[in-house]
């Protein structure tokens, strides 16, 4: 998929509107700059803006993702070609393993009936219902859902950052509404690992002291700091990275960092909340290969909050929220990443109340 190629072709379709970059930005409720990245190529628009555009400049999904017009005749031909092009370009290579099915001694995470609701003096606001679900070890988990969907409020529930209003949240057997205030740090420490959008780097310290930071306030022997971070920036080709500073790096290296960061403590559960949001498709699909590793080669059990279907790609299994609840489940087994993006995207449109992905 030539995302220069598509750029100039919402860059046209704009122009033959008789829009201007801010007139489209507005009508999408973005930036300016936004616009002018999608129209250099540099970025692709959000898919919750995929369908939103499209009609607004009058193209169907599949022109949009060609970067050109598709005559009706050549439609269904062209709907395929491009599908596949947005698998093998942006998810790699199809590779999956068949792993053993999960038991109740290896759930890492679990939720029965949890709501939170919000409340001011006049007002009370229900943003999670009734969700339930698990989350067994060395799996890969995602949460999809529009903003105001309720998956943020879910994640941070289970990153103990808010506490539900009712339900019981337990992380390796331990109710964490039964966790004191003051034991909160120290079961952060011990049992999560967190990748944010924005890094969350220290600007004062060099990737290594980033990460070192994180094995020292988990109290690891200093003779194997130094082993582990090497060993891990090796992994995630930062190993030259190591000496400099977060404002020195690529978005890509940084976000590598806080993934080493992560798991090098070595935790029950790695909460993701839109990894790859602030970082351009290249360093994106890194940032997941890297996710994917961490389940496939440290057993890491991974849950991760994003919009995007294409990094949704990447999980297991896709819990789909609206409303503040779960209303699909979508389980990849051992279907090709081109099926499993098909069904993502055709479980969104049902969502949405339409009908199917290619228009």
């Amino acid at each position: 998929m030539d995302q220069i190629k598509i750029g100039s072709f919402i860059a046209a379709r704009r122009k033959a509107k008789g829009l201007t970059q801010s007139q489209l930005a507005d009508k999408c409720g973005i930036t300016d700059k936004a616009v002018s990245k999608w129209e250099t190529g540099k970025s692709m628009p959000d898919l919750s803006l995929f369908m939103p555009l499209c009609d607004l400049l009058e193209i169907t999904l599949n022109e949009l993702l060609s970067g050109d017009f598709i005559a009706d005749e050549n439609l269904k031909e062209q709907s395929n070609q491009v599908l596949f092009e947005v698998i093998t370009t942006w998810l790699g290579k199809d590779q999956w393993e068949l792993r053993a099915g999960s038991d109740n001694e290896n759930i890492v995470l679990k939720l029965q009936n949890i709501k939170k609701i919000y409340k001011t003096e006049n007002t009370s606001t229900l943003a999670v219902n009734n969700v339930s679900f698990q989350v067994s070890k060395g799996s890969f988990v995602g949460i999809m859902g529009a903003s105001g969907s309720g998956k943020t409020t879910l994640l941070n529930m289970i990153a103990t950052i808010d506490r539900a209003t009712d339900g019981t949240i337990e992380i390796d057997g331990q109710n964490i509404a039964e966790v004191s205030e003051n034991d909160l740090a120290a079961f952060r420490r011990k049992h999560l690992g967190f990748i944010f959008q924005e890094y969350n780097l220290l600007d004062t310290l060099t990737i290594y002291e980033n990460i070192a930071l994180a094995l020292t306030v988990k109290q690891f022997p200093k003779e194997s700091i130094k082993q582990i971070i090497y060993d891990l920036a090796e992994k995630l080709e930062i190993t030259h990275a190591l000496s400099k500073f977060p404002y020195e790096v690529s978005g890509g290296q940084r976000q590598r960092c806080a993934c080493a960061r992560a798991i090098a403590v070595n935790p029950s559960l790695i909460l993701a909340d839109e990894p790859t949001g602030a970082l351009d498709s290249h360093s994106a699909r890194q940032l997941l290969e890297t996710l994917v590793m961490f389940r496939r080669d440290y057993g890491a059990t991974i849950l991760m909050v994003t919009h995007d279907a294409l990094s949704a790609s990447y999980c297991d299994r896709i819990l789909f929220m609206q409303d503040g609840e779960i209303k699909a489940v979508l389980e990849r087994e051992q279907e090709s990443k081109q099926a499993f993006f098909a069904d993502i995207l055709e479980v969104m449109a049902r969502l949405a109340g339409g009908g199917s992905y290619v228009l």
